[in-house]
């Protein structure tokens, strides 16, 4: 097989497609701290639209190389960011960054099917249910902030997020199992 190049417009394309794979892969390596991961995905993207000139890919499409060789970009920008920011919250060292980029390069399509599932699991859940997963995850607020703000005790809001999870857990496993992809 011959080597092919992108074009400039085919690759804003690709990134647009695949950009939630790529922001997922940064966060991974992040520790899922949402300060640097939008300075580190538009450096990452900065650095690969730099070096377009140098992409080439083997197979049909370019999809798959393209997202790994973006990948690889970003595991590099989060360990140089790392190396200039020492007091940052990030607490991995090259190694585990390494490990972890390895990790979601080798089960792309796995983690993928697992993000489609949650979201559909997600869609399942009651609305009291997505207010709490809100209050918790999105906003960030703490078992006592969220029982204060709902008039309950924690040990009800803990148990109420307990069982919200395992719920879920429960669901993503049978809409994976179904489509014959183990998590």
């Amino acid at each position: 097989m011959s080597e092919k190049s992108l074009t400039q417009d085919q690759f804003v394309v690709l990134i647009a497609r695949y950009e939630r794979r790529v922001r997922s892969f940064i966060v991974a390596l992040t520790s899922s701290c949402s300060e640097p991961v939008e300075e580190l995905l538009q450096a990452t993207y900065l650095v690969a639209w730099r070096k377009l000139d140098s992409f080439t890919y083997c197979e049909a499409t370019p999809d798959e190389e393209l997202v790994r060789w973006i990948c690889t970009i970003a595991r590099f920008e989060v360990m140089n960011y790392v190396r200039k920011n020492n007091s940052l919250q990030i607490r991995f060292d090259g190694s585990l960054i390494e490990k972890i980029a390895d990790y979601q390069m080798e089960h792309a399509e796995a983690l993928e099917d697992r993000h489609s599932a949650l979201r559909g699991c997600l869609e399942r859940l009651t609305q009291r249910q997505r207010d709490l997963l809100s209050l918790r995850y999105w906003q960030g607020l703490s078992i006592k902030e969220i029982a204060v703000r709902q008039g309950r005790g924690d040990n009800a809001i803990y148990t109420a997020l307990s069982r919200v999870r395992k719920t879920l857990e429960r669901c993503i496993l049978l809409a994976t199992s179904r489509e014959g992809h183990t998590p």
